[in-house]
């Protein structure tokens, strides 16, 4: 049995707990496009990727809070660490989401994977001040929609029956990895619900410029058998930090300071990692949302800081920000990191 416990409105509820005023109000986290709606807000119609001015506009009492990224990054950690000390076997989705397999705990029913998902939900709420939804299933399609159904601050439950019952009345849209234009291709052919894929083949799907991946989803969707295996993440194979300047800049100190605090804290980030970086990429995005990518030179790999901030400086200095005319909104870096050895 598969958990997947969800932070609903993950920043905008970091920000709620930390700052009381917040709670209960119509809120988003900026700077330049809403990063994340509170509930509140979204009751409005606010929406995630909404320049902020716009939403402003349409509701002057909106109450904006700053980006924290290190905040977010750091509550992400200790959301991850409640998630593990349920199960080792959680696989990350996201900073804020996670599938956990509960099977071999407490007989791996339906129900005891209900009781442990309410249990954590407790505990994200008493120990870090978090509403988190959950949905419990026997595969991750399932446990993804039931925690979808749950939200806000909920808990859904998909037994066998159930399962069975509503896996054929499924839209193809709404399944994994279908994005718009694989919709199309299918509502063309006919297949608008799992169940119109009764009698397709992975070959007859690909006739349809289905990919091969997807069409072979699609049919262990339809039979019941889809993925259902927590997939542990690997060693990592960057370090990155990023910072939210507030206000958009030109300033060479503020942009300059703020890349050598992102140096220090992603090399802080590998913590016990005795691997050094090989690769530097410094990262902008300016006031209108274009971002930029400006890669950096390491004759070697090193994870002497000095070395790391002259390099960060001089690719900082190749993106020409300060001739550019736009502000620089955020700036950070990241570093690329060789596989562990064997």
């Amino acid at each position: 049995m598969l958990i997947h416990a969800d932070a609903d409105a993950f920043f905008a509820s970091v920000e709620q707990r930390d700052f009381p005023h917040l709670r209960g109000r119509p809120m988003v986290v900026g700077p330049q496009v809403v990063a994340c709606a509170s509930y509140e807000a979204r009751a409005l119609g606010v929406h995630a990727g909404m320049p902020l001015r716009q939403a402003l506009r349409r509701w002057p009492d909106l109450v904006v809070a700053e980006f924290r990224g290190d905040v977010y990054e750091s509550v992400s950690a200790d959301l991850m660490a409640l998630f593990r000390d349920v199960t080792p076997l959680v696989e990350p989705g996201s900073m804020e989401e996670a599938f956990l397999d509960v099977s071999a705990l407490d007989g791996g029913s339906v129900e005891e994977a209900g009781r442990i998902a309410a249990d954590l939900r407790a505990r994200a709420r008493r120990d870090l001040g978090l509403p988190v939804s959950a949905g419990v299933a026997r595969a991750k399609l399932f446990a993804k929609l039931a925690s979808r159904r749950a939200k806000p601050d909920g808990l859904f439950v998909v037994d066998a029956e159930t399962e069975a019952r509503v896996r054929p009345r499924l839209p193809v849209s709404d399944l994994w990895g279908v994005g718009p234009a694989s919709t199309t291709k299918l509502h063309d052919a006919g297949v608008r619900y799992v169940a119109d894929l009764a009698g397709w083949t992975v070959d007859t799907l690909v006739d349809r410029r289905i990919t091969k991946a997807m069409a072979r989803n699609l049919i262990a969707i339809r039979d019941g058998v889809d993925d259902a295996t927590i997939k542990l993440p690997g060693p990592r194979k960057s370090i990155s930090s990023t910072r939210s300047l507030g206000r958009a800049t030109r300033q060479r100190s503020v942009v300059e300071n703020a890349l050598r605090d992102n140096v220090i804290r992603a090399m802080d980030r590998l913590g016990d990692d005795p691997r050094a970086p090989t690769r530097i990429d410094v990262h902008l995005r300016y006031d209108d949302q274009h971002a930029i990518i400006q890669p950096g030179s390491l004759d070697q790999p090193t994870r002497d800081v000095t070395t790391l901030v002259g390099a960060a400086l001089a690719a900082l200095e190749r993106t020409a920000y300060e001739e550019d005319g736009r502000g620089v909104a955020m700036v950070g870096v990241a570093f690329a990191l060789p596989a562990p050895p064997a």
